[in-house]
């Protein structure tokens, strides 16, 4: 039997879940029976990225070297790890038509090519940025998003089978993640920090050109297509906000959002949406009517993977543990940490993966850290297995 055909097995088996990073764990949602494990396996440092792909789950860590691809076999959970670079940021993952997966590596601006089943590097295509993060794929052609954490607005397009740069598109400041529908490109673009000032670019994949600007405001990062709707989050402002991509309208900007959360977002093969609010600890089943069906418990949700469908099963319920919040968000000078435990380590790190603040907490569960040393920014708090993200104003 190839290995092809097992995999096909193993998702038809275990359709109907959805998998999450929560905090420093995977968390793991059975849509058949409502139920919510909070963690199936332990991830590294800044997990920033998860995919289901041929039968096992795909986690991206931003800040470890030697674990920064970890695998997981859906059901047994048996895990396989890859090293990539040293210093590399590596943020996301996306499977490719010739059977590799292709890892974004941005503070090394290149694309590394990796065979998902023997946990191997194969190849890695070089001089691709300002800092590639999330990535779309149609046909032999692999466009990366390379925003440069605010000073790049490039889409550079890859050959997959030649490896090689074959174009480089104009988005918009910030470009962050792109979806292809049609012959239409959308590059979501966060803008300025602070500015609210977040769009959408939308680029005829024909000519190259760009054809609109959508203005939703805030500071968007991640996409996805579902039932002609692009669904844009931005979890450091007022949420999800959506577009239609046929006629191009804004349906839900910054002032009127879809919905609250957006820390990831998912679609099944049903085309009912999957987003994760990890301000209330929250992962929410939309139908392809926008109806709200479930909502599940989950610590600190972020990224999100689904296969198979959501099965219209209630129940789910899990004891949450003890979970991190972060006031004020956004801050200038101090923040407190909420949830801690009292000895334990308490890290801040930036978004290139890197601690850039570290306390250890004490008898309270809650802790005070200075932060006035920090540039303005997005950054992330580590406690335990929890984590939570907030931002840096200016002062």
């Amino acid at each position: 039997m190839s290995f092809f055909t097992i995999g096909l097995i193993l998702m038809s088996l275990i359709s109907g879940d959805a998998l999450i990073i929560s905090g420093g764990n995977l968390a793991h949602i059975d849509s058949e029976t409502g139920t919510v494990t909070p963690s199936v396996g332990v991830l590294h440092t800044y997990p920033n990225d998860v995919i289901i792909h041929d039968g096992s789950a795909f986690i991206v860590n931003s800040g470890d070297d030697s674990g920064t691809l970890q695998k997981f076999d859906l059901g047994t959970w048996n895990l396989t790890e890859l090293g990539i670079g040293t210093g590399w940021n590596c943020w996301a993952s996306l499977p490719l038509v010739d059977g590799k997966l292709a890892v974004s590596a941005t503070l090394n601006n290149s694309i590394v090519m990796v065979n998902p089943i023997t946990m191997q590097t194969v190849s890695s295509i070089e001089g691709i940025g300002p800092n590639p993060e999330w990535m779309a794929a149609q046909n032999n052609l692999l466009y990366a998003a390379c925003g440069g954490w605010g000073a790049g607005e490039s889409v550079v397009v890859i050959n997959i089978t030649t490896g090689s740069v074959i174009d480089t598109l104009t988005a918009g400041t910030n470009c962050q993640s792109v979806v292809i529908n049609n012959n239409n490109l959308f590059a979501t673009c966060s803008g300025t920090y602070g500015n609210n000032e977040g769009f959408v670019s939308v680029i005829d994949l024909t000519t190259g050109n760009i054809i609109s600007e959508l203005q939703l405001g805030g500071f968007p990062a991640f996409s996805v297509a579902a039932n002609g709707i692009l669904y844009v989050s931005d979890p450091w402002g007022a949420g999800v906000y959506s577009i239609n991509m046929e006629t191009l309208t804004v349906i839900h900007d910054s002032s009127d959002p879809f919905c609250t959360g957006g820390n990831g977002l998912a679609v099944d093969e049903n085309g009912y949406l999957w987003i994760s609010d990890g301000m209330n600890g929250q992962v929410r089943v939309y139908d392809p009517s926008e109806n709200l069906v479930q909502t599940y418990s989950v610590p600190t949700p972020a990224a999100i993977a689904v296969s198979g469908s959501w099965l219209g099963i209630n129940g789910g319920t899990v004891e949450t543990g003890i979970s991190i919040s972060v006031s004020p968000n956004p801050a200038s000078s101090v923040i407190t940490v909420t949830g801690t435990i009292a000895g334990e380590a308490v890290r801040i790190y930036d978004i290139t993966g890197r601690i850039a603040a570290e306390i250890t907490s004490g008898d309270s569960i809650t802790t005070e850290m200075n932060i006035s040393n920090l540039t303005t920014g997005l950054y992330t708090v580590v406690a335990g297995y929890s984590s939570a993200r907030f931002a840096v104003t200016v002062r």
